[in-house]
């Protein structure tokens, strides 16, 4: 069963980062510039074939973890036949190279939200106002509350679903409520003194979950809403980050050993869940790819801003020092995750 979790883990990780290159890939393609590689995994080359059509050459490599590209011209340093001199990356007008290099997060995205789709398609668990689980020493137990009781009012307040238990039961903190349950098929009223967490009402319970089928457009538009959700929460995470009001146990980087440590987690969790996983990271890997730093894709995009507002290529001094000063950042954030990811590893269960 571990084993098939971390096979799990390796594929999802991989797609992620599969999906990344095909992006850039297809956006290449579509820009006529010139794919020299287009390969699943890296390392030695094991299979691989010529395209007489394009002259890209595919295959597969040994480590099947991702893929990459080789877009020509990407390298301002390569040599480049006289013949293909037309399909140049940096030849190519500003709107291209944006699209090109921002097409891997695009994808990611794209992926991401298909994953949302599928994972929502597959069913979600909706709260019930049927009690599921009382909390020790809370005061639903000390007021007689039990397993299976369904909520019908507070106050003389009809509760549709649980979201309207939740928000009424923090409004009253200390003081003494009236509910209409429905007990063994049978009315009945209940009196009980709510407590106080955080100034807010308390009474200690948890709701029955059921599983229940969304239909195709709600699935759509509450894809679209994770989707938004989860950017808007990323940006904010981020600011918190730089401005250090996360604590570094949960802001930490982590390396790929840790990464696909996380995943085998997830996948530990249920195929759905993990469904679910691989398409945050995918999304949270595009905005990732998108810090101002060489040599992921936001560097790269600064640099055709800067470009594009001088007139004139960047000097290959400066970009030798703006991809030795990203490398720095990269491979120390990698060596710590490293560490940490040895001495205390993650545990996503405890997040």
């Amino acid at each position: 069963m571990l084993f098939v979790q971390y096979l799990l883990a390796i594929v999802g990780f991989s797609l992620i980062i599969l999906v990344h290159e095909f992006g850039h890939f297809i956006f290449a393609k579509l820009s006529r510039v010139h794919v020299l590689e287009f390969f699943i995994g890296f390392g030695p080359k094991l299979l691989k074939f010529k395209s007489k059509k394009s002259e890209t050459l595919y295959g597969i490599s040994a480590i099947p973890l991702g893929g990459y590209n080789k877009i020509l011209g990407f390298d301002r340093t390569e040599a480049v036949p006289e013949a293909l001199k037309d399909k140049v990356f940096y030849n190519k007008p500003f709107y291209k190279k944006f699209i090109i290099i921002s097409g891997g997060g695009i994808f990611n995205i794209f992926f991401g939200y298909v994953l949302i789709v599928l994972f929502l398609s597959m069913g979600v668990f909706i709260p019930t106002t049927t009690i599921d689980y009382i909390e020790p020493l809370s005061p639903a137990e000390q007021y007689g509350f039990q397993i299976k009781d369904k909520i019908l009012e507070i106050n003389n307040i009809k509760i549709q679903n649980w979201e309207d238990f939740s928000l009424l039961i923090k409004n009253y903190p200390n003081k003494e409520v009236t509910f209409k349950l429905e007990r063994d098929n049978k009315i009945t009223t209940l009196n009980a003194k709510i407590g106080e967490k955080e100034e807010k009402g308390y009474l200690g319970v948890a709701p029955l979950l059921v599983k229940e089928k969304l239909g195709f457009f709600q699935i759509i538009k509450e894809s679209f809403k994770m989707l938004w959700d989860l950017s808007i929460t990323y940006i904010k995470l981020f600011w918190k980050l730089i401005s250090g009001q996360i604590p570094f146990a949960y802001a930490r980087p982590t390396s790929p050993i840790g990464v696909i440590s996380i995943f085998q987690q997830s996948a530990a969790m249920g195929f759905q869940n993990f469904i679910l996983f691989v398409a945050v990271v995918s999304i949270l890997l595009a905005f990732g790819n998108f810090l101002p730093i060489l040599p992921v894709d936001g560097g790269h995009l600064l640099i055709i801003f800067i470009e594009s507002l001088r007139k004139k290529p960047i000097s290959k001094k400066s970009l030798e020092i703006f991809n030795t000063f990203g490398m720095i950042i990269i491979i120390s954030l990698l060596i710590i995750g490293l560490v940490f990811d040895i001495i205390s590893p993650f545990n996503i269960q405890k997040m």
